[in-house]
């Protein structure tokens, strides 16, 4: 009876989770798309169509690398042939739970629904970690490099060689974080009899392989910032180039903020910043807004859709 109360407010707590962030985020488009309309864009529907399509592919490309990832692991109790269509509700719906500050709900979620397709808890949570930092190597690397081959600005916000160098570490820390902890488990053997899945075992090789496909799908989404922008532009746009790697870059800044839910603020200064050679204060503002609207709506499509997919119906840990 315990155990069913407990489950009982469990949901609940979701529920007002949930239904918490819809009407904050309502609320924000809702004071974005106030200085939206003030700030002269046009507005070319093919173009923005394009822009909503290439970020649901840069999500979708993002969940498919997360859940390579995790068959690379090679649970004991994971299987391919009705894992995909799980993990994509797992994966949506925990990436629904970012905008709660410091990542716990967004975990607790993947943990919780992990359970359903034979991820044990602390593989989960170990799973979360080596993504952000796969996360962050892809999308560092790809924001950093295309900085390093733009001209630097005199005002220029962040450095590409930082960037570059954030997005090595991060890769570093991947490749060795196994390895680091295989280590301890061996000389604290009681650590892995209490927390199973905390050691995974994937070759470098492939965690490389997952950084560009993590590249990749932040190439997707910058190119989707991009057709935005030649959709709202007042008049001829800056370069493709440019505002897919202020885009990326940004995103960077974003994650290492995690007091800001989903990077909010933090991101759209990085671009105005970025693009203040090229483009107003006020348009570039409005195009880092505008986007941010649009992928928002893509996203809670997305999420929504993937409520809809079958989890196991029972926990399939041990």
């Amino acid at each position: 009876m315990l155990t069913v109360l407990r489950g009982r407010a469990a949901a609940i707590a979701r529920w007002v989770l949930a239904i918490g962030i819809v009407v904050w985020s309502v609320m924000q488009l809702q004071a974005s798309w106030g200085s939206i309309q003030a700030s002269g864009l046009a507005f070319r529907p093919a173009q923005a169509a394009a822009a909503a399509l290439a970020g649901a592919l840069g999500l979708l490309t993002l969940m498919v690398v997360s859940g390579v990832g995790v068959l690379l692991a090679r649970l004991p109790n994971v299987t391919g042939r009705t894992f995909w269509l799980g993990f994509a509700r797992m994966w949506f719906i925990g990436y629904f739970f970012r905008y709660i500050p410091g990542k716990l709900v967004l975990v607790s979620e993947r943990v919780r629904l992990g359970a359903r397709l034979g991820i044990p808890a602390t593989a989960g949570v170990m799973l979360v970690v080596w993504e952000s930092l796969l996360l962050l190597a892809g999308s560092g690397l790809l924001g950093g490099v295309g900085l390093l081959f733009l001209p630097v600005q005199s005002d220029q916000p962040v450095s590409g060689g930082v960037i570059v160098a954030l997005a090595l570490g991060s890769l570093l820390g991947s490749v060795l974080m196994w390895p680091a902890l295989g280590l301890i488990a061996r000389w604290f053997p009681a650590v892995l009899d209490r927390l199973p899945g905390l050691v995974l075992d994937v070759p470098a090789a492939w965690q490389v392989l997952l950084v560009i496909g993590n590249a990749l799908g932040w190439g997707l989404l910058g190119l989707s910032f991009a057709f935005f922008c030649q959709a709202t532009a007042p008049g001829d746009p800056p370069g493709t180039a440019l505002l897919v790697t202020w885009f990326v870059a940004s995103y960077v800044g974003g994650q290492l903020v995690s007091v800001s839910p989903a990077g909010i603020g933090v991101r759209e200064g990085l671009i105005v910043a970025g693009l203040g050679a090229v483009a107003t204060g006020p348009v570039a503002l409005a195009w880092a807004v505008g986007h941010r609207i649009l992928l928002t709506l893509v996203e809670f499509a997305l999420e929504a859709v993937s409520a809809l997919l079958p989890l196991p119906a029972e926990d399939r840990v041990g």
